[in-house]
């Protein structure tokens, strides 16, 4: 099912972002909506157009949205088939139902991504995934290889910074409703600073939806908004179990892989990235000055860059 995005003043948005930032893509093009019923949930996505090219999935992170990637995806539709889900409890996607609570999230999400894959129907592609999207993209890669001509993980690995992580479940929690969205914005410059304003206010457009007491993100916190001192509790072990998961399926990828890292990202160290390439069979590591955790939303042009010179070495 899919239908174009009326033009409501979104291409008019996404031209001031843009030209905020310096970005100058070929024209400024709108993807269109879609919606596929995937494992349990009805899942949003968009396509960027050019179904002849070669075809690149991106996944993204926690507490984002497909939107994350719009800036970048008008560097690179011209040169590929785009596709980006808003992944399970997030953006325009359903929330997980009561009869999966019981089921771990990252197995409910790599079964997502294999049937979203298999909806999409595509012989061969290229998957791109940032963090949580990352994580998903490895699970599925060790398992379901024959597809993909290529891999791309964005500042992740096995192990990563501690105090990143409580900082972006600190700043869930305190932003969980906020009376306006200017209130939202002010929060987000101060929590990513490197990012110009006009690209924060542009992700939050699509991040944030109204309720009654205000402004609220449209990801599921459901549990995910616990105080400082259970966060800091749980995160050992919770870090320890997926580092054991990630080392073995790292290992079992032997596909072309790009790890892209964020120059001063606070989740993954340069050793930490170093440490993935030498875990994997065939894995070569860009770092993108300027950029945070949030690669591809800090730096879209060096991302797109950096990205479309890896892929075309791969699917050329």
């Amino acid at each position: 099912m899919s239908e174009p995005r009326p033009d409501d003043g979104y291409r008019a948005v996404m031209r001031a972002c843009a030209d905020a930032i310096g970005l100058h893509p070929p024209e400024i093009v709108l993807p269109t909506d879609h919606w596929a019923e995937i494992n349990g949930i009805t899942t949003h996505y968009l396509d960027w157009g050019n179904p002849h090219l070669p075809h690149l999935v991106l996944l993204h992170g926690g507490g984002l949205t497909a939107h994350t990637w719009d800036m970048a995806a008008l560097l690179l539709r011209d040169r590929y088939h785009v596709i980006a889900p808003d992944q399970r409890g997030h953006g325009d996607s359903g929330w997980t139902p009561d009869q999966q609570a019981h089921i771990d999230p990252y197995d409910l999400m790599l079964t997502d991504t294999r049937i979203f894959l298999d909806h999409l129907a595509f012989d061969r592609m290229a998957l791109c995934g940032m963090s949580m999207g990352a994580l998903n993209a490895i699970r599925y890669a060790s398992r379901h290889p024959g597809r993909l001509q290529a891999l791309a993980i964005v500042d992740v690995g096995p192990r990563v910074m501690r105090e990143g992580r409580l900082e972006m479940a600190r700043f869930r929690r305190e932003t969980e409703t906020l009376s306006h969205f200017d209130d939202f914005l002010d929060r987000a410059i101060q929590f990513n600073p490197q990012r110009h304003p006009a690209h924060l206010r542009y992700s939050l457009l699509h991040s944030l939806k109204r309720v009654d007491s205000g402004w609220t993100w449209k990801q599921d916190l459901r549990g995910g908004t616990r105080d400082d001192d259970a966060v800091t509790a749980a995160l050992p072990t919770e870090m320890e179990e997926r580092a054991r998961w990630m080392s073995a399926d790292l290992r079992a990828i032997k596909i072309p892989t790009l790890l892209i890292r964020g120059e001063i990202s606070n989740m993954l160290p340069p050793d930490a990235a170093a440490e993935v390439v030498e875990l994997m069979d065939d894995c070569e590591l860009a770092t993108i000055p300027g950029a945070g955790h949030s690669v591809q939303g800090d730096n879209p042009v060096a991302f797109a860059r950096t990205l479309d010179e890896f892929l075309s070495r791969q699917l050329g």
